[in-house]
C-alpha cells in the first residue's frame, strides 16, 4: 500500500512538473510574432526635416512635384517593414505558433494628386519588396521560404495601385484613418488583383502607413514550405507591409 501511495504521489509531483514546464514555456519562452495593429507613428523629425517654407516667404521654393499639382512620396526603407505571417506547429514544441519573416528592402513611390486626396491618375502609384532578404528566427525556415517562392527566379514582388477607397478628408492631419488599396500584387510569377485593407496617417510631408492583406499559397502557385520540425502549417499567410514615406 506504501509503494501505491508513493507512486502516486510521484506521478502526481511529475504530473505538476510538466504542467508548470509547459506554462512557462507558453507564457515565458514561447515566441508568437503579432501583427501589427496600427500605421506606424509619424517620425517628429522627418516631418521637422522635410518642412516646406511658408509660400508667403520670399525664399520659398516651388518643388517639380508641386508644380505640376502632383504630389510624390518615396518610401524610405530603413524605417519600412514587410513582413508575413504563417501559422505552424513544430514538432520540437508541440503547440500552434505564429511565425514571422521580415525585411527592410522596401522601395517604391506614391503618388497623389495636388491636394492630397487622391491617387494621381497619370502615374502609377507602387511598391516592391526584396524577397530575398526575408529572415525569421529560424534559418532553416529561411531556407525553405527562400525555395518555396524561388526567389533566385522571382526575387521581387510588386504591388501597384489602381484605385483607393474609404479616404475620409475630414479626419485631422496627423490622425489615422482606414482604407483599402486594390491593385495588382505580383509574387512568385504570378499577378492577381487583390486589395489591401489600410491604415495610414499623413502630417507634413510624411506618411505612414500599416497595409495587411491574407493569401493563399495555391493562388501563386506556391507550395508552403516545409522543413524538418513542422508538423502542420497553414495554406494561407498574412502578409503586412509597414511604411514611412516622404515627399520629394
Amino acid at each position: 500500500m506504501l509503494n501505491v501511495r508513493v507512486f502516486l504521489a510521484g506521478a502526481t509531483v511529475a504530473l505538476f512538473a510538466l504542467a508548470a514546464a509547459a506554462a512557462g514555456w507558453w507564457f515565458l519562452v514561447r515566441v508568437d510574432a503579432d501583427l501589427a495593429t496600427s500605421a506606424p507613428d509619424i517620425p517628429q523629425e522627418l516631418v521637422e526635416a522635410t518642412a516646406t517654407p511658408d509660400a508667403a516667404s520670399p525664399d520659398a521654393t516651388v518643388t517639380p512635384s508641386a508644380a505640376s499639382e502632383t504630389l510624390a512620396f518615396a518610401i524610405i526603407g530603413e524605417r519600412s517593414e514587410a513582413a508575413y505571417f504563417v501559422d505552424e506547429e513544430l514538432a520540437s514544441v508541440g503547440l500552434p505558433s505564429t511565425a514571422k519573416g521580415s525585411t527592410t528592402a522596401v522601395d517604391g513611390t506614391f503618388y497623389l494628386t495636388g491636394d492630397g486626396t487622391a491617387l494621381a491618375s497619370d502615374t502609377p502609384s507602387q511598391f516592391t519588396v526584396d524577397l530575398s532578404g526575408l529572415t525569421s528566427d529560424k534559418a532553416m525556415r529561411d531556407q525553405r521560404v527562400q525555395e518555396a517562392i524561388e526567389t533566385f527566379q522571382y526575387p521581387t514582388a510588386t504591388f501597384t495601385v489602381t484605385t483607393a477607397t474609404g479616404y475620409d478628408p475630414s479626419i485631422a492631419e496627423g490622425e489615422e484613418q482606414s482604407l483599402q488599396l486594390t491593385g495588382t500584387l505580383e509574387l512568385h510569377g504570378v499577378q492577381r488583383e487583390v486589395t489591401w485593407d489600410v491604415k495610414a496617417r499623413r502630417e507634413g510631408n510624411i506618411i505612414t502607413a500599416l497595409a495587411t492583406l491574407t493569401v493563399s499559397f495555391a493562388d501563386f502557385n506556391i507550395t508552403a514550405p516545409t522543413f524538418f520540425d513542422i508538423v502542420s502549417i497553414d495554406d494561407k499567410a498574412t502578409l503586412q507591409v509597414q511604411l514611412v514615406a516622404q515627399a520629394v
